[in-house]
C-alpha cells in the first residue's frame, strides 16, 4: 500500500549519477525487500486466515471493526500514527538509529507524516467500497488493488515519500535535500521505492481488501508496523 519505510534501505551508492537501468533497480529492489516481503505477507495471511477459519476470534475483530466505523478517520489517524510512526521510532531511538539531539524532532516528523498517510488511506479505502462496492470477487479486489497501486501510489505515496523522508534524512533542510537530489538522483531514488513497494504490498492490499471495509485499516496498520519494524532491523542505512 505504503511505501515509504523503504527509503530507510536506501545506500548511497544508488544515489550517484551512474547509470542503472530498470532491470538493475528492479533486481535490486527484490533483493533489498525479498525478506520483509516475506515476512509481512506471512503476517498478513496469518491474519486472514484467524478471521476467516477461526470462529472463537470472530467477535474480536468485530469489535475492532466496529470501534474503527464509530471513530471513522480518527481512528486512522491515530492509529496510523502510533503503528507507523511511535513504535517503530521507539525500536530507533532503543537501537541507537536516531542521532541524541534529534529523537523529539523525529518522533514529531513520524506522528505528523503518518497521521496524514492514515487520514489518506482512509479516504482511499472509502472512495474504492464507493466505487467498487465491498465484494471479495476476483474482478472487485483486482480494481481495488490496481487503483491503490498505481495512480494512488504513482501520484501520491511514492512521490510523498520521496520528498518528505528525502527531507528529513537531509536533516529537515530543503537546501540540503535539493543540493544532494539532482533530477537523475530523484528519478532513481522514485523508480526504486516504487518497485520495492509493487514487490511487497501487491500482495499485502489484495490481502488487506479481502477484509471487510472496517477491518482494512487496522490489518494495513498491523502490517506497516510490522514491515517498519522489519526495516529497522534489517537496514544499515
Amino acid at each position: 500500500m505504503l511505501n515509504y519505510p523503504v527509503c530507510m534501505t536506501m545506500k548511497s551508492s544508488l544515489m550517484n549519477d551512474s547509470p542503472l537501468g530498470i532491470g538493475s533497480l528492479c533486481r535490486e529492489a527484490f533483493r533489498r525487500n525479498r525478506i520483509p516481503a516475506v515476512i509481512l505477507q506471512g503476517v498478513a495471511a496469518s491474519i486472514l486466515a484467524l478471521y476467516f477459519w477461526v470462529p472463537a476470534l470472530r467477535p474480536a475483530f468485530e469489535q475492532i471493526g466496529s470501534f474503527k466505523h464509530s471513530s471513522g478517520i480518527w481512528f486512522a489517524i491515530g492509529s496510523t500514527a502510533i503503528f507507523g510512526g511511535v513504535i517503530p521510532w521507539g525500536v530507533m531511538v532503543f537501537r541507537g538509529r536516531i542521532p541524541l539531539g534529534q529523537q523529539t524532532k523525529h518522533l514529531l516528523f513520524f506522528i505528523g507524516f503518518w497521521a496524514l498517510q492514515g487520514a489518506m488511506v482512509d479516504q482511499l479505502y472509502t472512495l474504492q467500497t464507493q466505487w467498487f462496492g465491498s465484494g471479495k470477487d476476483v474482478k472487485t479486489l483486482m480494481y481495488k488493488v490496481l487503483t491503490d497501486q498505481i495512480p494512488f501510489n504513482l501520484i501520491w505515496a511514492t512521490p510523498n515519500g520521496v520528498f518528505l523522508y528525502g527531507w528529513k534524512n537531509s536533516g529537515f533542510s530543503w537546501s540540503r535535500f535539493w543540493a544532494t537530489h539532482p533530477l537523475p538522483v530523484l528519478f532513481r531514488k522514485y523508480a526504486l521505492i516504487q518497485i520495492s513497494s509493487w514487490i511487497v504490498w501487491i500482495p499485502a492490499v489484495l490481502m488487506i481488501y479481502s477484509l471487510p471495509p472496517d477491518l482494512q485499516i487496522p490489518l494495513f496498520n498491523l502490517v506497516l508496523c510490522f514491515f517498519s519494524l522489519i526495516l529497522t532491523f534489517v537496514s544499515r542505512d
